[in-house]
């Protein structure tokens, strides 16, 4: 009879057991996936550096700081989720698991300021470069740049730098200095194609940008 009594226990206990058994594995599986998920968006973040094109494309004329913007609240908001999913599993992982959980906060946090940092550098060339030529350019070259216009863009150069040197830090002069480098290897590039008058504006505007230098003690 005892016997009887304890055969009917366990096939009563026994679904019981193996319901709560799949309950913690399912729990178990779905806390490990949002610490994978975590883990992998981080890293692929940190991986995900602005590429050349991206990059090309922020210091177009077309580009849109706006999408940007909405870019960047899109990665926020699905970093906030995967964030909260893991905290709110805090007392199913390991010490180590947890700390791990907030180094990667630390790891996006600081990612995303540098993903910040490029786009503001990428801005801030395309705005110096489009105030200093007047011209929507393409190539490094600055082949965009034409026998019709070129004496023009070089007064318009020398003449935001007279306005505006004193406000130029030493990145922006490294960029001027380089833009004015390619300048004057397009008018090389140009200069038997060009008529007197605008060889000597061309001239003048050298001989100015000179004297910038020097004012500015640009070395």
């Amino acid at each position: 009879m005892l016997h009887k009594i304890k055969l009917i226990a366990i096939a009563f206990c026994l679904p019981l057991l193996v319901s709560c058994n799949t309950e913690n594995d399912q729990q178990t599986a779905e806390t490990d996936a949002a610490y994978q998920d975590y883990q992998t968006f981080v890293t692929d973040f940190e991986r995900d550096s602005l590429t050349e094109t991206e990059l090309r494309a922020i210091e177009s004329e077309t580009y849109d700081s706006a999408e940007w913007e909405a870019m960047k609240e899109n990665r926020q908001q699905q970093f906030i989720q995967r964030l909260q999913a893991v905290e709110q599993n805090q007392d199913q992982y390991t010490e180590e698991q947890r700390q791990e959980i907030l180094d990667l906060e630390n790891r996006y946090n600081q990612a995303a300021e540098t993903r910040d940092q490029q786009y503001e550098d990428a801005s801030r060339r395309y705005r110096l470069r489009r105030e200093l030529l007047g011209l929507e350019i393409n190539q490094d070259d600055l082949s965009d740049i034409t026998q019709e216009n070129i004496a023009g863009t070089y007064q318009r150069f020398v003449d935001t730098v007279a306005e505006k040197g004193q406000n130029y830090e030493g990145r922006d002069w490294e960029m001027i200095e380089g833009w004015w480098t390619s300048l004057n290897n397009r008018y090389r590039s140009l200069q038997g194609e060009l008529p007197q008058q605008s060889r000597n504006t061309i001239e003048q505007a050298q001989e100015r940008y000179r004297e910038l230098r020097s004012q500015f003690n640009i070395q």
